[in-house]
């Protein structure tokens, strides 16, 4: 079976690649075959596994009896059911199917080429919206809505409490069709998103705020707590945090110092993962091409993660603040990373 299969079309009610049969077994029973050729049936005791019936093959396992089945091509298509239910949307659709892993994670997105921003900088953003899934317990589902902007084939992800996102784990408390009433939100969306876009054009930024920004949030390595409670020292992934700025710095011409141009850098990061930057050895002067990916990740597992830290990052206090263009450096700071 393929590891990654792709199909684009214009049905929004053709599921059939995500077409498989899954089922879940509580302390499952499997045969081994000894070093002799003997068989002998054991239990899997406190294990729940997920499996295909048709091939037998094992998708996933956990210990938690909680995990909740859901056939992908049902959850699909309950997702165009409401999406065509929505007579605001256009009929005219480019959707883009994708099973990863042998069928594990499924994606599908839907664009709207009739729903467009044109920018300042005459690149054209398209109205889009997402779904993930998984039927290996790695994914949890996921829909929201976001846009795309042709010029430098970025996937903008948005924040903010008006944004429609649905994140819920394979749980009993998972409900589908509770969660699908938020896709009538998809236009409503993308209209204040625009304002947003266009916003953040007209805000201008320094570097300085630029780095620090970066350096508190996104950038910032996780430090978490010591065994005491007290706050360890906070430290900053330098390679990302230089990523940023020469996403920011080589955009500048054509974006200006702006809330934009930043904007884009961290789309263009969670959007193009095996990208690569010229980076300056402090203590050399030397350049060389420095890669983003880590040996032996999944792009698209990796993509989820970094369009799921982008969506925080908006929500914080300080992009806000940015936004409105009242972000301060405090005093004293050394922006020396």
């Amino acid at each position: 079976m393929q590891d990654t299969i792709t199909r684009t079309h214009d049905n929004l009610m053709d599921v059939s690649l995500f077409e498989m049969p899954i089922k879940k077994a509580v302390n499952p029973k499997i045969i081994l075959d000894n070093e002799n050729g003997i068989k002998t049936e054991t239990t899997m005791d406190d294990q729940v596994i997920v499996y295909r019936p048709d091939t037998m093959e094992i998708l996933g396992r956990s210990r938690s009896n909680k995990y909740k089945i859901i056939e992908p091509a049902i959850l699909f298509q309950k997702h165009a059911e409401k999406v065509m239910q929505d007579k605001n949307l256009p009929k005219n659709v480019v959707v883009t199917d994708t099973i990863y892993e042998g069928g594990r994670k499924q994606k599908r997105t839907m664009s709207y080429p009739d729903l467009t921003h044109v920018m300042p900088d005459n690149s054209k953003v398209n109205m889009r919206s997402d779904i993930f899934n998984s039927v290996d317990m790695s994914w949890m589902y996921q829909a929201f809505a976001g846009a795309y902007r042709d010029l430098c084939r970025n996937s903008l992800v948005f924040g903010g409490q008006r944004m429609y996102h649905v994140k819920q784990k394979h749980t009993t408390g998972l409900n589908v069709n509770a969660t699908l009433n938020q896709v009538t939100k998809t236009i409503q969306m993308f209209n204040e998103n625009k304002d947003l876009m266009d916003k953040m054009i007209k805000q201008e930024v320094t570097l300085d705020q630029v780095a620090y920004i970066l350096a508190q949030n996104i950038a910032k390595k996780k430090s978490g707590l010591s065994r005491f409670g007290i706050q360890q020292k906070v430290e900053v992934n330098k390679k990302l945090l230089d990523y940023f700025l020469y996403q920011f710095d080589r955009e500048k011409n054509n974006l200006g110092s702006t809330v934009w141009n930043l904007f884009n850098a961290l789309t263009h990061w969670s959007t193009h993962i095996d990208d690569t930057f010229e980076r300056e050895n402090e203590k050399t002067g030397e350049i060389t091409e420095v890669s983003m990916t880590r040996a032996g990740s999944k792009t698209h597992t990796a993509q989820v993660k970094r369009e799921d830290k982008v969506r925080e990052f908006m929500n914080t206090e300080d992009w806000q603040n940015m936004l409105s263009g009242v972000f301060v450096i405090p005093k004293g700071v050394n922006l020396q990373f």
